[in-house]
């Protein structure tokens, strides 16, 4: 007979400060959650340093299997932003615009409700910025 292990809940915050180092090369002191979903364990990370700029993203195993050959890797840097957010538009909209991201916590580091942060404009305005890539 086996001892099955009790579900755990994820506690995932929207903002994380790092503690400890972490398995990056970046100098990172916060990980934004863009996507976690608790059934996969699929993710997407925004990493940054203490001055709250991005040093780059990072997305699980899962995810990177989902991308074309030719952008098939884990670690993304901050200039790909956009790239990734239109791959995975819908994951992160729906992860973000769930009960598990605060709205108040979101316009706060922000500086925008998440309705005009997805919002039509703001998608379009991402395929630009890839266009200047």
């Amino acid at each position: 007979m086996t001892k099955k292990t009790p579900k755990r809940d994820l506690q995932i915050t929207f903002i994380h400060q790092f503690k400890r180092a972490t398995r990056t090369e970046w100098p990172d002191k916060f990980r934004v959650c863009w996507h976690f979903n608790p059934e996969t364990l699929d993710y997407i990370y925004e990493h940054k340093d203490e001055k709250f700029n991005t040093n780059g993203f990072v997305l699980s195993d899962g995810l990177v299997q989902q991308l074309p050959d030719e952008l098939r890797k884990k670690y993304f840097t901050p200039s790909e932003r956009c790239l990734l957010f239109l791959f995975f538009e819908l994951q992160i909209s729906e992860f973000i615009n769930s009960n598990e991201v605060d709205d108040f916590e979101f316009e706060n580091v922000f500086g925008v409700s998440k309705k005009r942060y997805f919002s039509v404009e703001a998608i379009d305005e991402w395929s630009d910025q890839i266009d200047l890539l």
